[in-house]
Formats: structure tokens, C-alpha cells, sequence
């Protein structure tokens, strides 16, 4: 009896594994080939942004990202200047992050951003906190994600009021 069942296991594999040999293989060479990626995939590494003009950084230091991380894992220092805040100090532990996007959704003045390039693989600890200049010069060299906030904000709209009808 266990032999028929075991016969029987043994031809279903088979046959699953026969159909499988003339299909088209997935398999990509990592290095020379890519596979494209979805927009809205949020992995990577973020970027602070600057005025394009003047070069000066766009974070007003109004601490909303920091107060919406759920991971708590970014830091501000505010430094007022010219009646206007600006971060002193920006940290962010990318190996804590949940890449949950909630800090680039709340940013009033689309300073924080991610960043459209895959998190490639450190050796160092240190390599995943990226400080201020960090997340500038990642503004500079990659391409950004899609979402910023005021694009975000744009689509959450509230719901529309009833309207009461006096009959």
C-alpha cells in the first residue's frame, strides 16, 4: 500500500517537473541585466533636497517627520537662521526603517524624499545611517521615487459632506 502511494507521489512530480522544462527560464544575470523596477516601490535610500537657485536646503525643521516615524528612528536638530529653521542635524537609521514613506508624506515642503535605486548590500554598520550630507549628495546622484508629499497630500482628499436635504 505505501509503496502504490509512494509510486504515485513519485509520477506526480514527474509530471509537474516535465511540464515545467518547456517554459521560458526567469532568470536575469544580476550585474549586466536589470529587472524593471515598479515606481511605486518603496525601497531604497532617501534624499534631502535644496533650492536648485540659492543651494539651500529645503527642511524648514518643523520635526513632522520625526514625530510621525513609527520606527522613531530620525533625528532633528533645529538651527534658526534668518528668521527661518533649518536642520542642523538630519540622521536617519535606514536599518531600522520600515520604508513606510510616512515621513515623505507628512514633509510640508517636499524636503525629505526617496530615493528610486535599490538599497545595495554594506559592510559596515555606519554605511546605514545617513546623515545630512548624506542625504543631500543621495538628492544629487540618484533618481528620485515618484512620490513627494505635496503629490501625496494631493491625493489623500476627504471625504465629501452629506448634504441634508429639508424636505
Amino acid at each position: 500500500m505505501n509503496i502504490i502511494k509512494l509510486i504515485k507521489n513519485i509520477l506526480r512530480n514527474l509530471k509537474f517537473t516535465m511540464s515545467n522544462i518547456p517554459k521560458k527560464a526567469i532568470t536575469i544575470s544580476y550585474p549586466e541585466e536589470r529587472k524593471n523596477l515598479p515606481d511605486r516601490l518603496r525601497i531604497g535610500t532617501f534624499g534631502l533636497t535644496s533650492n536648485k537657485d540659492t543651494g539651500e536646503e529645503n527642511c524648514i525643521a518643523c520635526k513632522l517627520c520625526e514625530r510621525i516615524c513609527p520606527s522613531n528612528i530620525i533625528d532633528i536638530e533645529i538651527e534658526k537662521r534668518d528668521g527661518r529653521g533649518f536642520a542642523k542635524k538630519f540622521f536617519l537609521d535606514l536599518q531600522s526603517c520600515i520604508q513606510c514613506e510616512l515621513c515623505v508624506q507628512i514633509c510640508p515642503v517636499d524636503a525629505i524624499i526617496m530615493m528610486k535605486v535599490p538599497a545595495s548590500p554594506v559592510t559596515l554598520r555606519s554605511d546605514l545611517y545617513l546623515t545630512k550630507t548624506k542625504m543631500m549628495n543621495n538628492a544629487i546622484k540618484y533618481e528620485e521615487s515618484w512620490a513627494k508629499g505635496s503629490i501625496l497630500q494631493k491625493s489623500f482628499k476627504p471625504a465629501p459632506k452629506e448634504v441634508e436635504e429639508n424636505a
